[in-house]
């Protein structure tokens, strides 16, 4: 055994042991007479003591991957900032298993080092107790889980990874057939199809830990690769799915941050839109948005004419909105392509603002009945003809206004579950799908598939907390004529469901079950716990902006014979013809 103890471990109860400790040195001080060194592993770190002779027999530098045995003693002075503060290790012989370079950043929590270089060295990043602590706060998530699941008897099953190509929505990994030249394997964007014959099969409840892998533009919380948490259960309603999601996550807050989640509120798609401009709002903080043309209806106001017209009160906030930031939010509202938002203050009694030259008396007494002012309340309006673009607007503005008003509190969680979304909707007049083509529609509005198909809600679901889409899920078609119609809307052809589901749609001919489920964003739900809006905080070896791992150099080019085998040329195309 090369060690006794770890560096977190020794308490001033161990005073007068011979131990031995292995680890990193995080630091070292030389006093001339005394030297100390900060020892550190991945529990935590240990102060040892040496003599100017006893540094001198084996001088070692940062990095230096050492052993120390020595003797636990009392230090003279308590050391508050670490954990074994109390004690100190004297009369110590170090063993250097390997020297260390110096170091392209240091190696501590607070470094002003660029991510990209950190990304290049990430062994040595990962050494940093920060990004330790989000890795293990990642495993306990996952156990939590598999704790759960394992006790209210799902089965764990592992999906291929190399399967037929799809459309889902993203753009496929595509991996090259030798065997078959030609052809291509796609990885899987999720395990849906997968865990959908799965119920067909029999299998009453099945979960996995699965990887999956998207070919799209990159940001703060996406990566081209990342884990799902993915469940499916037969024979269930959706109450029974929402039940095992608000236990399953109740369970993993309790147990890794030890923080009671509140009972989940429930919450219609229409109403997160118009009540939030979001299809995942953050409930930690009010301003609601308001519909206002029932005050507007007779209005003379030519810019509210055939308008939807939508505003929100930001409370204490008019001495804090000067005309910079003014301009800076209608800068920000050209990112939506609406209008410039209109500014309406209340002070000593009364509303002012050049928007009130428009409106009536009957118009301000309305915004008053509605909003109820106080003294420094703000109001922003501002109106479009399509309702969903100004309220995603509007939202977008009011998480703004949360964050400059200080609003935010980081210590409060505040889950909800989002229902009923709609199926279709319309792109450039024609009809597009807004889910998987297996989302199960509600019963009473199958009927809108045959008639007006936008008007179609489902029986999915999204799981947010504090603004941030944590899973998503729905029950699942078993009606075959039901997914016909669906295909049909899709404008699938019978070559084309064929080619693309042919064998899950046979497979939907024999004995369907009804069946639900719903997959975690494993990472982001990590992310919350570890209070980073950064993904690659809680990944081990992620990926930068580009798709490209710094450290690997990750993807690179092939030998031409390794292509040749493959039966693959590659060809050289234009960054404006590339998809």
């Amino acid at each position: 055994m090369l060690k006794t103890n770890n560096c977190n471990e020794l308490r001033k109860e161990d005073a007068g042991k011979k131990v031995v400790l292995c680890g990193w040195v995080n630091k070292v001080r030389n006093l001339g007479s005394l030297v100390f060194i900060d020892l550190r592993d991945t529990y935590g770190m240990t102060q040892i003591s040496l003599t100017e002779d006893e540094y001198k027999a084996n001088p070692v530098k940062n990095e230096y991957c050492i052993q120390v045995e020595g003797t636990v003693c009392i230090r003279s002075s308590f050391n508050k900032s670490m954990d074994t503060g109390e004690i100190e290790i004297k009369d110590a012989k170090i063993k250097v298993f390997s020297q260390s370079l110096l170091p392209p950043f240091i190696i501590a929590d607070n470094t002003d080092a660029l991510e990209e270089t950190r990304l290049k060295s990430r062994y040595l990043d990962l050494r940093r107790p920060y990004l330790q602590k989000n890795l293990k706060t990642r495993a306990k998530v996952l156990t939590s889980m598999r704790e759960y699941l394992e006790k209210n008897g799902f089965l764990e099953v592992e999906t291929p990874t190399l399967i037929k190509s799809t459309p889902e929505g993203a753009r496929d990994y595509l991996v090259p057939s030798r065997i078959k030249q030609g052809s291509f394997y796609a990885l899987p964007q999720s395990p849906q199809i997968y865990k959908q014959l799965l119920m067909v099969a029999g299998i009453d409840k099945y979960y996995q830990v699965a990887r999956c892998y998207r070919d799209e533009d990159l940001r703060a919380d996406r990566q081209p690769e990342f884990t799902q948490i993915d469940i499916e259960m037969s024979f269930v309603e959706r109450e029974d799915v929402l039940k095992v999601i608000e236990d399953l996550l109740k369970k993993a807050f309790k147990d890794v941050i030890n923080v009671d989640l509140k009972d989940f509120k429930k919450m219609s798609y229409d109403d997160c839109i118009r009540y939030y401009g979001s299809d995942k709002p953050d409930l930690r903080y009010d301003l609601k948005l308001h519909d206002l043309n029932h005050i507007f209806v007779n209005s003379e106001f030519a810019l509210f004419k055939e308008m939807h017209i939508k505003g929100f009160k930001a409370e204490k906030a008019a001495t804090i909105c000067t005309r910079k930031m003014q301009a800076n939010d209608e800068v920000y509202l050209k990112n939506f392509s609406v209008r410039a938002p209109m500014f309406l203050k209340y002070n000593n009694g009364a509303l002012s603002g050049s928007l009130l030259k428009n409106l009536s008396e009957e118009e301000i007494r309305g915004l008053s009945e509605e909003f109820n002012f106080e003294e420094d309340d703000l109001l922003i309006l501002d109106c479009d003809k399509d309702y969903e673009k100004i309220s995603l607007a509007l939202g977008a503005l009011r998480k703004e206004y949360a964050n400059r008003l200080n609003l935010i509190d980081d210590n409060v969680f505040e889950p909800l579950f989002v229902l009923d979304w709609p199926i279709f909707g319309y792109e450039n007049g024609e009809i597009v799908s807004l889910s998987n083509p297996f989302t199960r529609p509600k019963d009473e509005d199958i009927k809108y598939l045959y008639d007006d198909p936008t008007k179609a809600k489902s029986y999915a679901y999204d799981t947010v907390i504090n603004g941030v889409e944590l899973s998503s899920g729905s029950l699942r078609i078993y009606d075959a004529e039901v997914q016909e119609q669906i295909f049909k809307l899709l404008k699938l052809d019978e070559k084309s469901i064929k080619e693309k589901f042919g064998f899950f749609v046979d497979a939907l001919k024999y004995g369907t079950p009804p069946h639900g489920g719903f997959a975690f964003g494993f990472d982001r739900l990590v992310m919350l716990l570890c209070k980073t809006e950064n993904i690659r905080d809680v990944i081990a070896f992620p990926k930068n902006l580009q798709a490209v791992c710094p450290m690997s150099q990750a993807p690179g080019e092939v030998d031409k014979s390794a292509l040749d085998i493959l039966g693959i040329m590659v060809k050289d195309i234009s960054s404006e013809n590339r998809k």
